[in-house]
């Protein structure tokens, strides 16, 4: 009997410390094919990064080490400016200051012995405008865009073909571009950035800033914080977060806040909700925008009831973070996640489940109809729980099957596709453009001095209770 004991313990220290080897040997394996697909690798064409009124940032990859350079100018023939970097390296980024506000500027890209990138009519980038005026801006939105092939392809092309459509007298054909998140499938790797952004988007990359989130698919390498320069500490306005995973910027008269949904601590008190408070005290621009990567109300390919779903973060959002956007009078909060297109009513104070939702959350329901309109009075930018839509894009690579049945939405479909915002002075005007260049909501918000906002106030909301 003692030698079957014996036998016993020697068996189960063997598949003990076998186990423990098999965890060590997976863990290092991991961590390498992490580390390798994180990599930036290879020669990557300039793309633009921390657009101000008057600075930008310019980043390309080489092949090999040199010392990058830029030229730049006000015309393709007369690139009379010039940075170059210090020492020599494969990953470049060259900060681009004293510039002016609203300026078109040409540009060429290389290293100190000749430029390999741009110096056409084509290469081009914009300054921001001076921050707090009011300008024509145009903004696209893709959510969920990292799954590369024909869908992917249709939307951006629907979205080329519609702004050639509708030409802006002298301004471009955007302004700025936003990405939800999961730019990348599965796991967000270098590779798989390449071919789902870079190979994607090239035209659009030759001249337009692209201001991403942080998504699920994103977290699962490394390769997001290499590739993107965020400004952590204010560059183009807002309040330092000291952090890539969440920041703020400012254009004309709209303030924008890009939260991280995924990562970072959700919990009132922690580090991101406190510096998104100081953040929406401190602005003081006409509009309030808002994205992240899961949406607090969704009955998509995700559920915002469950709190399982995605480790409870769609709730999460929603009961913590949406408080502090809607103190702060939020216009307009974007989300993707769910591959599908939702849209609410104006809204607020409703942090339940949707079954507690009813009139009472409605602010208003607008003109029904295509062209819905909302009225807010324009000393409402900075009054609690005034009024927000809520929006669910995450379908600009993919659609998945849903109910589609939250009561706080009022317009919701499976179709591909991307957001058009226009923001003119006192108007924001969104337009979800599915695949095929047909709009399929459109809706938008006014900001009047007046009374006349009161037609549009639904009786039955009641705001949030003190």
């Amino acid at each position: 009997m003692k030698t079957i004991v014996l036998w016993l313990k020697r068996i189960l220290k063997w598949v003990s410390v076998s186990f423990l080897a098999l965890l060590l040997f997976y863990g290092v394996a991991r961590f390498y094919v992490v580390y390798t697909d994180s990599q930036i690798e290879g020669a990557r064409a300039p793309y633009f990064q921390k657009q101000a009124a008057e600075a930008i940032s310019v980043l390309w990859h080489s092949d090999e080490a040199e010392i990058g350079v830029v030229r730049y100018g006000l015309s393709p023939d007369d690139l009379n400016m010039q940075a170059g970097e210090p020492e020599a390296g494969e990953a470049h980024e060259l900060r681009l200051t004293g510039l002016k506000a609203s300026q078109r500027y040409y540009y060429a890209v290389g290293n100190d012995e000749a430029m390999i990138y741009g110096g056409t009519e084509d290469d081009w980038f914009m300054t921001a405008p001076a921050t707090g005026g009011e300008a024509a801006v145009r903004l696209w939105v893709i959510g969920d865009s990292g799954d590369p092939g024909e869908v992917q392809r249709a939307v951006r092309d629907a979205m080329k073909d519609w702004v050639g459509s509708h030409p802006r007298q002298g301004r471009p054909y955007l302004d700025q571009w936003l990405a939800l998140g999961d730019n990348a499938y599965r796991s967000g790797s270098n590779q798989q950035y390449q071919a789902a952004l870079f190979d994607a988007y090239p035209a659009i990359f030759k001249n337009i800033a692209l201001w991403p989130v942080y998504g699920n698919h994103d977290d699962r390498r490394w390769t997001f914080f290499d590739i993107f320069s965020l400004p952590e500490q204010a560059e183009s306005g807002g309040v330092p977060s000291a952090t890539e995973n969440y920041y703020s910027f400012d254009y004309a008269n709209i303030h924008y806040v890009m939260l991280d949904s995924q990562a970072s601590d959700r919990e009132p008190g922690g580090a991101m909700l406190n510096w998104l408070q100081k953040d929406l005290e401190a602005n003081t621009q006409d509009w309030l925008i808002v994205a992240f990567h899961h949406p607090p109300y969704s009955k998509g390919s995700h559920d915002s009831d469950d709190e399982g779903d995605s480790g409870g973060r769609l709730v999460e959002m929603r009961r913590q973070v949406l408080p502090v956007l809607e103190k702060y009078g939020a216009d307009l909060v974007l989300a993707g996640h769910s591959h599908v297109y939702e849209r609410s009513y104006l809204m607020g104070c409703q942090y339940g489940d949707s079954a507690e939702f009813s009139r009472k959350n409605i602010v208003s329901e607008g003109v029904e109809g295509r062209n819905a309109k909302f009225i807010k009075h324009k000393s409402e930018r900075a009054m609690p729980h005034s009024g927000t839509v809520y929006i669910v894009a995450g379908a600009s690579a993919k659609v998945d099957g849903a109910k589609l049945d939250h009561p706080a939405m009022a317009v919701d479909m499976m179709e591909a596709g991307s957001l058009l915002i226009d923001v003119t002075g006192d108007q924001l005007t969104v337009r979800y453009l599915n695949d095929k260049a047909e709009v399929k909501d459109e809706f938008s918000i006014e900001k009047k001095a007046d009374d006349s906002w009161k037609a549009y106030r639904n009786p039955d909301y009641t705001g949030c209770p003190l």
